[in-house]
C-alpha cells in the first residue's frame, strides 16, 4: 500500500462523521494518520456507524484516536442549539493531546461548505487544536478537503494524490463494502474518476468567520423543511448558532 510520503511527517485526520474517511482512503494508506471522529453517524435512526469505519481505517494502516464517536449525532446537534462549547472543547483538549504526544505535524480536517454545520464546526475545532499545538511551541500544518462541493476548492491543491488502478479498485471496494452510506453514496452519484484523485488543500487556523455567508447555508434550508414536516422543533442557524461556536472554537476573536 506504499509508505507515508514523508516519513518525518505524523499526520492526523479530524472528521465529523464516520465515513468521510473514505474520500481519503489512498491517503490514509500512504500516510498512515491517526483518525479522529466526532460523532458516532447515527443520525436519526440511532445506527452508529463507528465500528464500519473502525474497519476501513484499520485496513488502510491507519490508527484510530481517542475521540472516536465522541457522542451521537443528535447530542451534538442539541450542543449546537444551545450554544454548549464544553462538548466541542472536550474533544478539542483530546485530540490536542493526542496529537502532541504523537508529534502529529499536519492534522486534516473536513472543509467549510456549509452544507452540515457538525462539518463546519469540525473544522473549526480543528483550527483550534492547531492554534493550540502552535501556541506552545509546536510546528503543525492544517489542510481541508471537499466533501459535497469540490468546485469551491479553487486554488492549487498542497497535496494531491493520484491513486493508481490497485489503490482505486481497493477504494472503491471499501466505498462499496460500507452499507450504511449506500444511500449518500448513490446521492452523490460519483462516478469512479471523482474517487481516483485526492486533493488536500491549505487552511489558515486563524480564518475568519464573516457575519454573514457567502449563501444560504444548505442546512437552514434543509431544516426548515424538516420543521414544516414536523420533524424538526428548531432551526440551527449560521448566524445564531454556528458563527459563534466556530469563533470560540477556533480562537478567531469576532471582527
Amino acid at each position: 500500500m506504499g509508505e507515508p510520503s514523508n516519513p518525518s511527517t505524523r499526520s492526523a485526520l479530524l472528521v465529523a462523521h464516520p465515513g468521510h474517511e473514505l474520500l481519503l482512503h489512498h491517503w490514509l494508506e500512504t500516510e498512515h494518520p491517526i483518525v479522529f471522529v466526532l460523532a458516532d453517524g447515527s443520525g436519526g435512526n440511532g445506527q452508529d456507524r463507528c465500528a464500519a469505519s473502525a474497519r476501513v481505517i484499520h485496513a488502510a494502516g491507519a490508527g484510530i484516536g481517542p475521540v472516536f464517536g465522541f457522542a451521537s449525532d443528535k447530542r451534538w446537534y442539541a450542543a449546537i442549539l444551545a450554544g454548549e462549547r464544553e462538548l466541542f472543547e472536550g474533544a478539542r483538549r483530546l485530540i490536542a493531546a493526542a496529537c502532541r504526544d504523537a508529534q502529529v505535524r499536519r492534522l486534516v480536517t473536513d472543509s467549510v461548505e456549509l452544507y452540515n454545520p457538525m462539518h463546519d464546526l469540525c473544522n473549526a475545532l480543528a483550527a483550534g487544536v492547531v492554534r493550540e499545538i502552535r501556541h506552545a511551541g509546536g510546528e503543525i500544518e492544517l489542510l481541508d478537503y471537499a466533501l459535497e462541493h469540490p468546485e469551491l476548492k479553487t486554488g492549487p491543491a498542497r497535496l494531491e494524490l493520484s491513486l493508481p488502478p490497485d489503490a482505486l479498485e481497493r477504494k472503491l471496494t471499501a466505498v462499496g463494502s460500507y452499507l450504511q452510506l449506500n444511500a449518500e453514496v448513490e446521492r452523490r452519484n460519483w462516478p469512479a474518476l471523482a474517487y481516483g484523485r485526492e486533493r488536500l488543500y491549505a487552511r489558515e487556523a486563524g480564518c475568519a468567520w464573516p457575519g454573514e455567508p457567502a449563501h444560504e447555508p444548505f442546512y437552514e434550508q434543509f431544516g426548515r423543511r424538516r420543521i414544516e414536516e414536523g420533524l424538526y422543533r428548531e432551526l440551527i442557524t449560521y448566524r445564531t448558532h454556528v458563527r459563534p461556536l466556530a469563533i470560540a472554537l477556533s480562537g478567531k476573536f469576532a471582527s
